[in-house]
């Protein structure tokens, strides 16, 4: 009775034993399904620009969210104190460095009441800028706020910059007064080729 006893439990634990392995060697062939194919080509596509161009330019990957304009909101504050930026899609590609050229969709409002002074989506064209320029000791092409603000960012992102009246027009005439908010979207990076010029990656 006990030798029977034992010899169920060993079939027993040896069935057992081969349905773990049938699992893992299913689990495994899924796994590699998916790494060598469906993330193979995810990654053959991502921040890459695609065969069909549209407005706003996507690259692969990009959060299908950039497509749409985005819902514009006024600020909470009585005032901006320092530079803020929020991010609300974190893209996953290049990070600006100082002396980039990003290229952007954006809506410019006023801080206090919202109200929109300029879009590069009513125009349907997006924006190249060089930023980073104070920091290497040169004349910003843009505002402060976004001449410092961008740098650091992701390619593929969405942020909200929120900035100090100091450093946008200052008050200036004609140009929009006190506190700015932005949204941005970061659409690509331009990089300087061996003339000189800008060549967008890709092309």
């Amino acid at each position: 009775m006990a030798a029977a006893r034992a010899a169920r439990r060993r079939r027993v634990g040896q069935a057992i034993a081969g349905t773990v392995i049938v699992l893992l060697a299913i689990g495994g062939a899924f796994a590699g399904v998916w790494y060598f194919g469906d993330r193979a080509e995810q990654q053959k596509t991502e921040c890459k620009k695609p065969d069909q161009s549209s407005y706003p330019p996507l690259l692969g990957g990009f959060d299908k969210r950039l497509a749409d304009e985005p819902k514009t909101e006024p600020g909470t504050e009585q005032s901006v104190g320092v530079r803020e930026v929020k991010t609300l899609i974190q893209g996953k590609c290049k990070t600006v460095k100082a002396g980039d050229t990003v290229v952007v969709n954006y809506v410019g409002l006023t801080y206090k009441d919202g109200k929109v002074f300029d879009s590069s989506w009513q125009h349907k064209q997006t924006f190249p800028v060089q930023v980073g320029m104070l920091e290497q000791g040169q004349q910003a092409q843009v505002i402060e706020g976004w001449d410092r603000g961008l740098v650091g960012l992701k390619v593929g992102s969405r942020v909200i910059l929120d900035i100090p009246v100091k450093e946008a027009y200052n008050n200036a005439e004609g140009y929009p007064q006190g506190d700015l908010r932005f949204y941005v979207d970061i659409l690509d990076i331009q990089a300087a080729d061996s003339t000189g010029g800008l060549q967008v990656p890709g092309n």
